[in-house]
């Protein structure tokens, strides 16, 4: 019994640990929080869970690597972001990131990709200034393999839709 409570609260743990790149695909994206300096990031892995959820990147590119999908929509009188930023700690891994505007899946053509400075090294692109729903995919430059850790600094606001309100 003792064994399967252990077992329980071990596995529990580690769902929890596992951040929001647990639940995050086209269906149901994840938005990238604001943090306490009013800029919007969120850290993450594409090592586990092991998903690919795209296949193909932007209607053209094979893509086997692992992807996380996040969501957010641009209003312009609100936002202060004019960059996005993709940084890993992990010297070996060739992380790359890119923009959808309005829908997301694998054959949809990408808005913008950041593709250019190899492994370990820090990827830009500029935040899009249309109005408008885009998802953000982290992933590994196609056909490089491997995984890691990221953060991802859009430089400023991204704007928050409000989901309700109500009064009590």
């Amino acid at each position: 019994m003792k064994k399967n409570a252990l077992l329980l609260i071990a596995s529990v743990a580690a769902a929890a640990s596992a951040g929001p790149a647990f639940t995050q695909s086209c269906a149901s994206p994840v938005r990238i929080p604001e943090n306490s300096n009013g800029h919007h990031t969120v850290s993450g892995t594409t090592c586990a869970p092991a998903i690919n959820q795209l296949g193909t990147l932007c209607g053209a590119f094979n893509s086997p690597e692992n992807d996380v999908i996040y969501r957010f929509t641009i209003d312009p009188p609100i936002r202060t972001s004019d960059t996005l930023s993709l940084s890993t700690t992990d010297p070996t891994w060739n992380a790359a990131f890119l923009y959808l505007s309005g829908s997301c899946g694998g054959g949809v053509n990408c808005s913008d990709v950041s593709d250019n400075f190899g492994a370990g090294g820090t990827e830009t692109m500029l935040t899009p200034h249309a109005s408008g729903a885009y998802f953000l995919i982290v992933t590994s430059s196609p056909g490089a393999g491997g995984c890691g850790a990221y953060t991802v600094d859009a430089g400023g606001r991204l704007p928050v839709t409000l989901r309700s309100f109500s009064i009590d």
